[in-house]
């Protein structure tokens, strides 16, 4: 990539490695960077200062520019900006400017009541006889919440994705066309080797692991239909469109759970970041502090961590 003049190229340069070498890809950011750069060139700067007026003018609405566009620029300065200040230059730290939305919707956090509400309302499904969802819905939703995955890696599993011995589950294809393996806890396990001797009693390694009464993977809409439904008995309200819960907060849900009880165990959030990042199947460390940033106002003391120890590291995202 051709670097851009201005007085902050080197320190521009020094940073996108430094992200890189934590697992980003910052091509697309790096050149927003170096952009930034050039513009400082109009400063007359003697010396490489995030002053308030260069902020504040580069921050500026271009003319006939988008929020997204304008919201990135800004977030990928004001990283910049704390990672100089952590260096010891003077950086001029623009305030978040809630005006700038790009995206609506803020994902929701079950509480623990609410999780161990759902799982009682699960297990009081009554059976019927052209149903296996009493018999499958106590289980998926365990297994989204306790392990993160999408619903469509969960529905997609057969019996030979799962070891029942070692609680390994053998994800292929999932979104990217990744694959990767995932330990559920022994209490998962537990439920997942009760679950297969009810209904697996005559499956061969091809049928699905979550399977209605025709041998076939259980619908995502028919989880979701049936989710509402028990939210609906546990008293857990539905905010309408853009509000949840959806069937994929309990992947964000898992997100901050972990991550909260890696801080009640006293574990590095820096070093924790990047294994719940492969847990989930993410491209980068960027994915996962997403889910963060996006639901850091539930639990306040995972934000303060984050900023304490590794601000810089995590780019900023939608509010």
């Amino acid at each position: 990539m051709k670097k851009a003049d201005g007085i902050f190229t080197n320190l521009i340069t020094a940073f996108v490695l430094h992200k890189q070498s934590l697992g980003y890809k910052y091509k697309s950011e790096a050149a927003e960077l170096y952009r930034f750069s050039k513009f400082s060139e109009k400063f007359a700067l003697t010396v490489p200062a995030l002053t308030r007026e260069l902020v504040q003018a580069w921050n500026s609405r271009q003319l006939n520019e988008g929020l997204r566009n304008q919201y990135r620029r800004v977030s990928m300065v004001r990283q910049f900006a704390l990672h100089l200040h952590a260096l010891g230059y003077e950086a001029y730290l623009a305030p978040h400017d809630r005006n700038i939305r790009t995206n609506p919707f803020v994902p929701y956090v079950f509480t623990d009541n609410e999780i161990q509400r759902i799982f009682a309302g699960c297990d009081r499904i009554r059976p019927h006889r052209r149903s296996n969802m009493h018999l499958v819905l106590p289980v998926i939703l365990r297994l989204l919440y306790s392990s993160g995955l999408r619903i469509s890696e969960a529905v997609g599993l057969q019996l030979k994705h799962i070891n029942l011995q070692t609680g390994i589950i053998d994800i292929k294809n999932s979104k990217g066309a990744k694959d990767r393996m995932i330990p559920i806890s022994d209490s998962l396990l537990d439920v997942f080797r009760r679950y297969f001797k009810i209904i697996h009693s005559k499956s061969s390694r091809e049928d699905y692991f979550f399977m209605g009464i025709y041998r076939t993977a259980v619908a995502t809409d028919t989880v979701y239909k049936r989710f509402r439904e028990v939210l609906w008995e546990c008293g857990i309200s539905h905010g309408g469109k853009g509000h949840g819960p959806r069937i994929h907060d309990f992947r964000h849900t898992f997100a901050v759970h972990s991550l909260r009880q890696a801080l009640t165990k006293k574990v590095d959030l820096y070093c924790a970041l990047p294994v719940l990042s492969t847990y989930l199947g993410h491209t980068s460390i960027e994915s996962t502090s997403h889910y963060v940033r996006l639901t850091a106002e539930v639990f306040p003391e995972i934000q303060i961590a984050l900023d304490q120890h590794c601000a810089y590291v995590i780019p900023g995202v939608t509010l």
